[in-house]
């Protein structure tokens, strides 16, 4: 199935994230296909037919820095102020996401937050991507170790992208793609944006026939990502290995905060490789080394410390357990006291694993967090921790999504 004929079937992949206190984040998307002649499209603006100004908009914006250029797609909220904006030239990565600081719906102050880290305006920055900043991550997420692997007893080699020092293959192979825009939707309670995409087998290191939709999604309780993932090879008949993560930065006074990890169940640490012979400052090669074991540093006992200038540095990966106590999704919540604000990353059942970066303001001097969500572990294709093996016409669909929950 290409991404041309997928007029009936997108409806499938609506979004699916539930939230333990709202129905709402659940019901918010329903996609209605319109298909759209690139990214010069004419901005959707949902008004009706009285004219009178709508809840949700779509428009382009656009921003350049030298010859590079980068466009938009944003989503906004217009009685609240809060938006959206997404990059379809480059993987579909989000840029920024502002929210309402209360998520009350009698308060009327609409007091904006900035979530997440975005490019500036730079459009030289998003086309280099130095820092993954907004990145949805697939065909696979965080790394494959030594850029190896074997499926169906082929070896195969992905591109060598991870740091110096390391031979990984880093965050999968759909961030710097142009991604073609399918379909748009609008009504009173939310607007959402759908890109495709179709690898042709052509990668090196991923001969297979996949196609990806990735629906973007503001209503009036946050954002959230739905992905769907289609294997097309219907000739060879052949399955295909896939996980999925995204990387935002999430904006904080990152010393003073404290991360709750879904109390629901207890989660692990994914042990890793470690040594001198590794560069600094984790000194491993950051490839799972198939040891866990228990671990409770963020159950919002205690903030990740450090100053303000050096927050404490983690790189490191948690597992959930027993997540059949958690019904269908996590929430995991990020309390910047300083900012007085609450933030929850919400995820599906099949996020069990979640990478915890706090290098930002050590590294580009940006308060920050990364929560790397992943449906599988880091390296999945070798060690096949919750891998996702698609077969032919099968269609595996996955969301996740950020939301302020107050002060």
């Amino acid at each position: 199935m290409t991404l041309a004929s997928q007029q009936d079937t997108i409806d499938t992949h609506k979004l699916s994230l539930k939230t333990k206190n709202t129905a709402m984040w659940m019901s918010s998307c329903v996609i209605v296909t319109l298909v759209l002649s690139g990214l010069n499209a004419i901005a959707v603006d949902g008004a009706d037919e009285s004219g009178t100004q709508p809840t949700f908009t779509i428009t382009d914006d656009e921003y350049r820095t030298g010859s590079d250029i980068a466009r938009l797609k944003v989503i906004t909220n217009t009685r609240t102020g809060e938006y959206v904006s997404v990059i379809p030239g480059h993987g579909g990565c989000v840029d920024s996401l502002y929210l309402a600081k209360s998520p009350n719906a009698s308060d009327k102050s609409h007091v904006l937050h900035k979530v997440l880290w975005d490019h500036g305006r730079n459009a030289t920055a998003v086309r280099l991507n130095p820092t993954w900043k907004g990145r949805v991550l697939l065909p696979y997420a965080n790394r494959i170790g030594n850029a190896t692997y074997q499926f169906n007893g082929t070896t195969y080699h992905l591109p060598i992208n991870d740091v110096s020092g390391l031979n990984n293959s880093l965050h999968g192979l759909l961030w710097n793609r142009s991604m073609q825009i399918l379909s748009t939707d609008i009504d009173d309670i939310s607007a959402s944006i759908t890109l495709g995409y179709s690898f042709d087998g052509s990668d090196t290191g991923y001969p297979f026939l996949l196609d990806i939709t990735v629906t973007y999604t503001l209503n009036k309780i946050g954002f959230t990502i739905t992905v769907a993932a289609t294997n097309r090879d219907i000739n060879g008949g052949w399955p295909l290995p896939f996980f999925s993560g995204w990387h935002p930065y999430i904006l904080a006074s990152l010393h003073t905060s404290t991360l709750t990890l879904d109390p629901c169940t207890a989660w692990t640490h994914v042990d890793v490789g470690v040594g001198p012979q590794y560069p600094p400052p984790r000194y491993s090669n950051m490839v799972p080394t198939g040891h866990t074991h228990v671990w409770s540093r963020f159950n919002g006992s205690r903030p990740f410390g450090g100053s303000a200038t050096m927050p404490t540095y983690f790189d490191d990966e948690v597992k959930a357990l027993n997540t059949a106590k958690c019904g269908d999704t996590f929430e995991h919540v990020l309390q910047d006291f300083d900012n007085s604000v609450q933030i929850g990353l919400s995820v599906d059942s099949s996020y069990k694993f979640l990478q915890i970066f706090t290098g930002a303001q050590q590294t580009w001097g940006v308060d920050a967090v990364v929560l790397e969500p992943l449906n599988a572990m880091s390296d999945a294709y070798n060690n096949h921790d919750n891998l996702h093996t698609i077969s032919v016409g099968e269609t595996y669909t996955s969301s996740f999504g950020i939301r302020m929950l107050g002060s």
